[in-house]
């Protein structure tokens, strides 16, 4: 996100002339931000995915039971940017006849001693019914004890906060070699039997990417690039600045400075293709901060 907040920081700076603000952080990973926000070295954080709950404990630690930070939306996280905070896809193999899925039904595939366990209970018929399926995801958890990003996301978005299922087959990025996201779709190309999330931009020869709703009832999105801008897409992500839980003037400031019209087309215009709030998400974004 260093870009983005170069490019907001000066377009601020411009119109607030009695109060520039100054970028005093350059960081890769959104942990680094948090703990220059926790240290107060800066008042605004960029954060390219959700808090882990080993953040939210420090922060309630520091400033008393129940205290959390301010997450604020900015941004939609890309539809295929790889490490660009991008979509998530459910892939199965080519020939698997299933085209759709809620996000309940894979609730109860990811969640352990979830409900669904084979093709049949997701509605498949004949030699399919009863086999199992097979999952395939990264690793729930770091030597650092703290998530995956995408795995922190859906635990919050899809998991309900249940602990996930242990029959998952877990990949983990290899130094010089393939990243996780692509050696899950390269399982579920070998194996009819297997289930696995990705990003879009890891599609396979033969796979295929399962259309979501959040029920039964639909609608259902394919994960097109207008519904990633949309925010319809069920399994879309989010970019945020992070601020203390009693932002100052200054800062209330800055957040409303990126929230506002030539701020975000500053977002369309970034190599992380990101896509601006659409209105309903901004008016949104807004009330939080007031």
């Amino acid at each position: 996100m260093d870009n983005l907040m170069n490019a907001w920081t000066r377009s601020f700076s411009a119109e607030h002339a009695e109060a520039p603000a100054r970028v005093t952080l350059r960081a890769k990973f959104s942990a680094e931000a948090f703990d220059a926000l926790l240290g107060g070295d800066v008042r605004v954080a960029p954060f390219a995915r959700e808090l882990f709950p080993a953040e939210r404990a420090r922060y309630a630690e520091k400033f008393g039971a129940g205290a959390v930070p301010l997450l604020v939306p900015v941004a939609t996280g890309s539809r295929d940017t790889k490490g660009g905070t991008h979509a998530i896809a459910i892939f199965v193999h080519e020939k698997n006849p299933l085209t759709r899925l809620t996000l309940a039904q894979l609730r109860e595939l990811l969640a352990r001693d979830g409900r669904i366990t084979t093709w049949g209970q997701l509605g498949l018929g004949g030699e399919r019914a009863a086999k199992k399926i097979t999952l395939h995801g990264m690793t729930v958890r770091r030597e650092t004890g703290n998530p995956p990003g995408i795995v922190n996301f859906l635990e919050h978005r899809v998991l309900a906060d249940r602990p996930w299922c242990d029959d998952i087959t877990a990949h983990a990025d290899s130094v010089g070699g393939p990243q996780a996201l692509e050696l899950i779709v390269r399982a579920v190309a070998a194996d009819e039997t297997a289930l696995g999330y990705s990003g879009f931009a890891y599609a396979q020869p033969g796979t295929k990417t399962l259309a979501l709703a959040e029920t039964d009832a639909g609608p259902f999105f394919a994960g097109a690039a207008s519904e990633v801008t949309r925010r319809d897409y069920p399994l879309t992500r989010t970019i945020y600045l992070c601020v203390d839980r009693a932002p100052d003037a200054a800062t209330k400031a800055f957040v409303r400075h990126v929230l506002e019209r030539e701020a975000q087309r500053a977002i369309a215009a970034d190599a992380q293709k990101f896509f601006p709030l659409p209105p309903a998400a901004l008016a949104a974004a807004r009330a939080q901060l007031n």
